[in-house]
């Protein structure tokens, strides 16, 4: 026993039994360590160090035991106390004993191990026992071995040089000692030397850097990442303290940590997060002197220009980081103006350059954090500064405009603080002011005058009235007048999606954020709501979104409009003019948008008119109105279904039933909600049964069409003659019909999930009963499988809602026969049934329907046995015609079980009998049996394994390391898919083997992607070894990638190599385990594993292999299977290749003659030619000839077009290492020769022109100008231009031409740029009439390709051109713009504009090296169009352009001549012409917005006109001659067009087309009277306009416009 050991060791034991000593003590004497010491100290001195040894190990023992079941830690808190009572004790060998070093080492790894997996806050307790026996140790000697033990096992720990796992405890005892001053850094520092011998030579800070670098990859654990940042904060705070005392030249500082930081987030970007958390919050909340040392260093860090890598990115978001978290803090500012040098040396001022900068930064995360930083702050009653505000005024629409929906939703959740900072800031200075002004009127004596002196200090700093009074100033401004006015302009009719919706839930926060610190957001702010509905603009905007096309955009619109209060519903919505009330304007609009819905049959204009009854209803004031309204609604349903059941063609042409339906749909809840009287309550019962007559009514005159077993392609004879009707139209109808009338009566039936009370409108029973067999029948007869999606949901909720009925109608509680008798009738339509194209149709919905009601009659276990029962009944192929089949039914219905997420669970318990079933059927002969069987089978694949991954990953098979199924879990699985592969096995002939093969695929699937399991591992291995033989390809490779799971681990060649020597060279075997060599290969190099070991020895293996079979020397299909692993082998490293080569005749070092001849010699295939070509082109890399790429390409062109295409794809893989001039001259020379070669195909001069652009690109990317204009290919780069241009050209290469035009043009102008350059001008200072003349039909040409109509691979080609060359081209020279570089800038603009992200971020990588900046493509666009202005505005193109901009939207099509602008009448004629077609066609560009285009370049000709000696240059030419008559007479035309029509909401303004028509009408007018004064005739027009549209309502929006001149 221990006991015994420490007898023997320690002095005077051994006359003391401790063990019978201790087992004779009663328990309370373990009570606690009172109670221990008090016992110990009663027995004789000389014997207490050996009995105290043994309470020790007792108590140790306790605490083991406690450790294993996780108890709470009264063990460990004995046990410690009693050490530390020991260690206090008088007696001074009992004292010694406490502090001896077995005791500590002890505790030491018990702590260690227990705390990694359990940290219980008692084993804080052993640290503190540790920390007194390192430093307060009677014998100092001893205290310094335990604390070097201690350091010593911590450091080889977070070295990584410990055997141990145990990261969490190690760094946490670290961080004690630190804190508790046991260790100092400098032993850190001297013990990680000696530990890791890599750094004992290295410089004191670089040891420091090394070591916490070491910390910063455990922060990658999150479980260990805390500790981790602890134990940093203290490492920053030691050499801080150091380097203020020492005067070294090369110190700590917090320019080092900064760079320690970042280099940290470049190698692992995950740990930015963990770094703010645990590394920069401790830092901020202790030292604020180092904090806002290290935060003016992160301050003054500027965005590099040109820089687009993802490696800035991450910096950048670790400097935000940063600053975000100090201005959480109170250390960092907003940049202003307005603060005091008191204020700035305590605070770190924000520069607003930089934000902005971030703030239009292309990276998403960045913009993010740079928002999030701008309207944080550490209280939500700090005001805002102006430029603060600026900088919101600026940037805030490009972030409203951006296409990726995660980053408007956090610019929303940041928008909800900045909306409640503002409001709260207005508050706290309304009421500063308030107490100001009390203050000149005293309070009475007795009033209570300390009050304000405990005011917060945010309102300490308004306690200026003069202050205050400018704050309120500022943020009323801000929110009331332009963050108000901004959201109303983003809901224009021209405005994309993404600005509708961002600026509608913007709107829905400012009307519910609160006003005051600490309010609730479940009120309406009156203000705010007063304030929109006063402005009918609002009003008029939000009422025409109700129609919008995307649904969620009509959903917020009718959010909005419903949060009005009844007062302002009451009153006149154009107060001004003494116009309707709000109530009646809504009235007339459901009465315009159910007249367009009915006249288009469109779905979104029958949800959007029907949403707008719905929000009629829940204007109403009083259930009786509501009740009214819908009854009305009903009654012109009712119509509209007598006349479908009459004339159900012209009906589905002229009277679509869907939008009535769902108005009803969306005016229900409103009434639902009412608690109603009994004489209501009649009323509501009997628009029940209305609305249920209807349903049943429209489903009896269209079941015909739905029911029918192709009714996409269904149109009845009796129907055929109606003109304009066809069958998507009649589908549609009849489809729209069933799905709205469907989702009515599920919503109507939901009410039976309320508390049943008084007034509760529950429906009748009748109803609810009726309803539930009407979905039965549908499910049972429906063919059309969105429609029986929709009525499968109805019927769920009918069975879910049986359970509720004794509640509601308690006389249903003794019987409630509804489940059992649909139970039965589905069982019927199963047995009789026939099988469909659609298998089998509503079935398993009627099955998991009645399932999801959880009832005990019929119980789960029932259905699926039953089920079950029919899946497994036998049949033949002669004793069925395929066509009533009940065992497909069954199957079906029992995958649907499992699909379904409310019945998977419970289902989980039947998977594996399930598997079973499954496996049984696809043995079957029917093929459809088969064929359900295995869809079966796949979706118990996916409850194995989930639906969650992507294609890649279920494609790349298992890891070897996760564990993807519990087989514990599901015992029985592994020995269902041994006995599938044991059937398959057995069966005879190559059909049946073939057929069995086929089946049991799902099986080896599960073992791909999840792995084999340890039971029968062995037994699966062989079984699936077998298949690597079979005489179908598809097996083999299935069979293959399947054993590649079992070799992932141990010797995998080992394991090639005796399946090679058992397949006694037989072909197909052997080209199986070839394909298993590849997979294996290709996983382990996908999963960074280190194979160079493996691929020395399987290079020897398979070499020695082909010189021993006849089958790698005759079988070209084995033959390429080898090739194919050695260029994988190739692309690891070249050299290994080779050796391939001499298998098909080339001997490595071979000229090019050699090779052509050569490879005319091995059997042909088409795979292995492809393959033979790559290890050519493999070993011209390795010999660096481009000799051999050009035999081996006229070879090959001879012999077969797509291993040719082949081979050049393959070259700039092979040869991307290779940068030598000779190499990049031969390389271009080819590409350039096939390019002009006859006999090349499209294709292949595509892949040609394509490695020739990269390949210039690359060139100009390192700097390397000069040497790419003195390449060969150059002299004739004209020639080859021209030879693309010849013969026929497919899409790609028409792609591919374009994709490399902007390479060719880049490096034509470097090339005229050379020859140029003079002595005293800088490159391209000019360029010649040649070059102009390229440039400016090159730029034509990417204009051409720009065109919204194209297709986006030519869109995205051209945004590439453009990118390669701007980016290559400028940033190497100085280039003196001239006017030939317009239409190529023109193009890039309207890049920046394309309907495509892709597109547009492209074009703002390109832009950037004009503009001197990257920016986000809606701020680049900004930028580009000022930066063109200021350099051509002058120029007489130019000005063209920009009146081409002004008035079509489009540049001017022929660059430098004057072209005819189509007029305003022709554009708003041509909008106003309405499309009623069912399926309208959508916008090619969803992104443009016409007005704010207009806007952006009217704003560039007023300011450029405003500038000294423009205006005279502008009014004197051509251009503005030609706008002021194009607006002139745009004018007229509009004035007589809005003095003929009315306007209103859904008028004719509403349309977008019409709408941005008359906006560029107007905003050219407005920019014609700012140049030339309202004198002019344009003027004149002005005015006469502006005095028509206001007595016609012209759209709000509209005369904003012109409210400015």
């Amino acid at each position: 026993m221990e006991s015994n050991q420490v007898q023997q060791n320690a002095p005077g034991s051994s006359t003391i039994d401790t063990d019978a000593l201790l087992a004779g003590l009663g328990p309370e004497v373990f009570e606690n360590a009172n109670t221990i010491t008090k016992w110990l100290l009663s027995q004789p001195t000389e014997s207490l160090p050996v009995i105290a040894q043994a309470v020790f190990a007792k108590l140790f023992n306790n605490a083991s035991e406690s450790r294993q079941y996780h108890g709470n830690g009264h063990d460990v808190v004995r046990l410690c106390s009693f050490v530390q009572r020991c260690a206090k004790a008088k007696d001074e060998k009992l004292k010694e004993w406490a502090f001896t070093e077995p005791v500590s080492t002890k505790l030491f790894h018990f702590y260690l191990e227990w705390y990694e997996h359990d940290p219980h806050r008692a084993l804080r307790l052993i640290l503190d026992v540790l920390v007194a026996s390192a430093t307060i140790n009677p014998k100092p000697e001893t205290g310094k071995a335990i604390k070097e033990h201690i350091l010593k096992t911590i450091v080889e720990i977070v070295a990584r040089k410990s055997a141990m796992q145990l990261t969490k405890s190690g760094l946490q005892c670290l961080d004690h000692f630190l804190n508790k001053k046991a260790l100092s850094l400098d032993e850190v520092a001297r013990k990680y030397r000696e530990v890791d011998s890599s750094v004992a030579d290295l410089p004191h800070l670089s040891v420091w850097r090394s070591f916490v670098f070491e910390l910063f990859s455990w922060m990658e654990l999150p479980y260990v990442c805390p500790h981790a940042g602890k134990c940093l904060v203290h490492i920053f705070k030691g050499l801080t303290s150091q380097a203020a005392a020492t005067q070294e030249s090369e110190k700590f500082t917090v320019e080092v940590w900064k760079t320690w930081l970042q280099e940290a987030v470049a190698q692992r970007p995950a740990v930015l997060e963990d770094i703010k958390n645990y590394v920069l919050v401790p830092i901020f909340k202790t030292e604020k002197v180092e904090s806002l040392k290290l935060l003016e260093v992160f301050n003054r860090s500027e965005i590099p220009v040109g820089s687009t890598q993802d490696l800035t990115d991450l910096t950048l978001l670790l400097q935000l980081a940063t600053l975000e978290t100090g201005k959480r803090f109170g250390l960092v500012e907003e940049p202003s103006n307005d603060i005091d040098a008191s204020q700035s040396s305590s605070k770190v001022i924000l520069r607003d350059t930089v934000l902005e900068s971030f703030l239009t930064h292309p990276s998403l995360s960045v913009r993010s954090s740079a928002f999030s930083l701008l309207v944080s702050s550490q209280a939500t009653t700090k005001p805002f500064s102006r430029i603060a505000f600026d900088l919101l005024r600026k940037h805030l629409a490009a972030f409203h405009a951006d296409f990726d929906a995660k980053l408007r939703n956090e610019v929303l959740g940041y928008t909800k603080n900045l909306i409640r900072r503002v409001k709260n800031v207005i508050s706290v200075a309304q009421r500063s002011l308030a107490q100001a002004a009390s203050k000149q009127n005293p309070a009475p004596a007795d009033q209570d005058t300390t009050s304000s002196k405990k005011k917060p200090a945010p309102e300490n700093l308004l306690k200026n009235p003069t202050e205050a009074k400018e704050v309120l100033d500022r943020h009323e401004a801000f929110f009331s007048w332009w963050y108000l006015g901004f959201l109303k302009g983003e809901l224009l009719p021209t405005a994309s999606y993404q600005r509708h919706i961002t600026a509608m839930r913007a709107a829905l926060l400012a009307l519910k954020v609160g006003k005051h610190a600490g309010a609730t957001d479940d009120t309406v702010d009156e203000d705010v709501s007063k304030s929109i509905s006063s402005d009918f603009t609002w009003i008029r905007l939000l009422l025409d979104l109700l129609l919008d096309p995307f649904d969620d955009v009509r959903d917020s619109a009718s959010n909005l409009l419903g949060l009005f209060s009844q007062e302002i519903i009451k009153s006149p919505a154009q107060p001004t003019l003494n116009s309707k009330t709000q109530l009646e304007v809504l009235q007339d609009f459901c009465l315009k948008a159910r007249a367009l819905a009915d006249k288009t049959g469109r779905a979104d204009h029958g949800d959007g008119a029907a949403r707008s009854q719905g929000l009629l209803c829940r204007w109403l004031d009083g259930a009786d109105l509501q009740i009214a309204h819908i009854s009305k609604i009903i009654s012109g349903l009712e119509d509209k279904v007598t006349k479908a059941e009459k004339d159900l063609g012209h009906a589905a042409i002229e009277n679509p039933v869907h939008p009535d339906f769902a108005a009803i749909s969306y005016a229900w809840p409103v009434l639902a909600k009412e608690t109603l009287s009994e004489t209501q309550l009649e009323a509501v019962h009997r628009l029940y049964q209305r609305v249920f007559d209807c349903a049943k009514r429209i489903w009896v005159a269209v079941r015909h069409v739905l029911c029918d077993d192709s009714p996409e392609g269904h149109l009845p004879e009796e129907l055929e003659e109606i003109e304009g009707l066809d069958t998507k139209d009649l589908l549609s109808y009849s489809f729209r019909a069933v799905h709205e009338s469907s989702n009515l009566l599920r919503l109507m039936l939901q009410t039976l999930r309320l508390t049943p009370g008084p007034g509760v409108p529950f429906p009748p029973l009748p109803v609810f009963q009726d309803t539930g067999y009407l979905t039965f029948e549908q499910l049972s007869s429906l063919r059309h499988r969105g429609a029986f999606s929709t009525v499968s949901l109805t019927f769920t909720t009918c069975c879910q809602l049986t359970q509720k009925l004794p509640i509601v109608f308690p006389e249903t509680a003794e019987s409630n026969p509804l489940l059992r008798e649909w139970y039965k009738g589905t069982i019927n339509c199963i047995m009789s049934q026939a099988s469909t194209t659609r298998r089998s149709a509503g079935i398993p919905s009627l099955v998991a329907g009645i399932l999801t009601a959880n009832a005990e009659s019929p119980s789960f276990n029932e259905v699926f046995s039953e089920l079950e029962e029919i899946g497994k009944k036998p049949v033949t192929q002669a004793e069925t015609d395929g066509s009533n089949l009940p065992q497909v039914h069954a199957l079906n219905s029992l995958r649907e079980i499992f699909k379904s997420s409310l019945l998977s669970k419970k289902a989980e318990a039947y998977l594996a009998r399930t598997l079973q079933l499954a496996a049984n059927n696809l043995k079957s002969e029917v093929w459809a049996i088969r064929n359900c069987g295995l869809l079966l089978l796949r979706s118990l694949i996916d409850c194995l394994l989930g639906t969650g991954e992507s294609k890649a990953i279920i494609e790349s098979g298992w890891d070897g390391v996760s564990v993807r199924i519990s087989y514990n879990k599901y015992p029985t699985l592994p020995g269902v898919i041994l006995g599938l592969l044991e059937s398959a096995n057995k069966a005879l002939g190559e059909d049946a083997k073939t057929s069995a093969a086929e089946a049991v695929f799902p099986a080896l699937d599960i073992i791909r992607r999840a792995g084999p399991p340890e039971s029968y591992r062995a037994e699966l291995q062989g079984h699936i070894e077998g298949y690597l033989d079979s005489h179908l390809w598809h097996v083999r490779e299935i069979a293959a990638r399947t054993l590649c799971s079992f070799l992932l681990q141990g010797d995998w060649v080992a394991e090639i190599q005796r399946l090679l020597e058992e397949s006694e060279d037989r072909a197909n075997r052997i080209h199986g385990v070839l394909l298993l060599t590849r997979f294996v290969l290709e996983r382990k190099i996908s999963l960074g594993a280190d194979v160079s070991e493996d691929t020395s020895k399987l290079k020897v293996l398979l070499r020695r292999l082909a010189d021993e079979s006849d089958n790698f020397k005759t079988c070209p299909v084995v033959k390429a299977a080898y090739l194919e692993i050695f260029n994988i082998l190739a692309s690891i490293d070249p050299i290994i290749n080779q050796s391939a080569l001499e298998l098909i005749a080339i001997t490595p070092g071979s000229d090019s003659a050699t090779v052509m001849d050569k490879t005319k010699q091995y059997p042909s295939s088409a795979l292995l030619d492809v393959e033979a070509v790559i290890a050519s082109v493999y070993h011209a890399a390795a010999v660096t000839d481009t000799k051999v790429l050009r035999a081996l390409f006229l070879h090959t062109l001879s012999k077969d077009i797509n291993t040719t295409q082949r081979m050049l794809e393959m070259v700039p893989v092979a040869w991307k290492s290779i940068t030598t001039t000779e190499a990049i001259g031969g390389l271009s020379n080819l590409y350039a020769e096939v390019c002009t070669t006859t006999a090349a195909t499209p294709d292949i001069k595509a892949a040609a022109i394509s490695n020739l652009g990269d390949l210039i690109d690359a060139l100009l990317q390192q700097g390397l100008q000069a040497e790419l204009v003195g390449l060969p290919f150059m002299a004739t780069i004209e020639q080859t231009w021209k030879g693309l241009q010849q013969g026929e050209i497919n899409p790609n290469l028409s792609c591919a031409i374009i994709r490399a035009s902007g390479s060719l043009m880049a490096a034509l102008a470097l090339r005229n740029a050379a020859t140029t350059t003079t002595t005293t001008a800088a490159a391209c200072s000019e360029i010649d009439n040649q070059m102009a003349q390229r440039l400016r039909a090159w730029g034509a040409m990417m204009a051409n390709a720009l065109d919204i109509d194209n297709t986006f691979d030519t869109r995205y080609a051209a945004a590439s051109s453009l990118t390669s060359f701007f980016t290559g081209f400028l940033p190497t020279t100085g280039v003196n713009w001239s006017p030939a570089f317009l239409p190529a800038l023109s193009a890039l603009y309207d890049a920046l504009i394309d309907d495509d992200d892709e597109v547009r971020d492209l074009a703002s990588a390109a832009t950037a090296p004009v503009i001197g900046q990257q920016m986000v493509p809606p701020s680049a666009a900004d930028r580009l169009a000022v930066w063109m202005s200021e350099t051509f505005f002058r120029e007489e193109e130019f000005q063209e352009h920009l009146v081409s901009r002004l008035t079509t939207g489009d540049s001017s099509p022929v660059a430098g001549k004057s072209s005819e602008l189509t007029s305003a009448a022709e554009q708003l004629l041509t909008a106003l012409q309405f499309d009623d077609s069912l399926f309208a066609t959508e916008e090619q560009n969803l992104f443009i917005d016409e007005v704010r285009e207009t806007r952006r370049w009217q704003r560039e000709l007023i300011a450029r006109a405003s500038a000294s000696g423009s205006l005279d240059i502008l009014s004197s030419g051509p251009a503005f001659a030609k706008l002021s008559s194009w607006t002139e007479e745009g004018l007229k035309y509009l004035t007589t067009l809005v003095r003929e029509n009315s306007d209103g909401p859904l008028g004719w303004t509403s349309d977008q087309h019409v709408f941005a028509a008359c906006a560029r009408v107007l905003l050219c007018a407005v920019a014609v009277v700012k140049v030339a004064g309202a004198e002019s005739a344009v003027g004149e027009a002005l005015k006469t306009f502006k005095e028509v549209a206001e007595k016609g309502v012209l759209h709000g929006s509209l005369l904003e416009v012109v409210a400015t001149v």
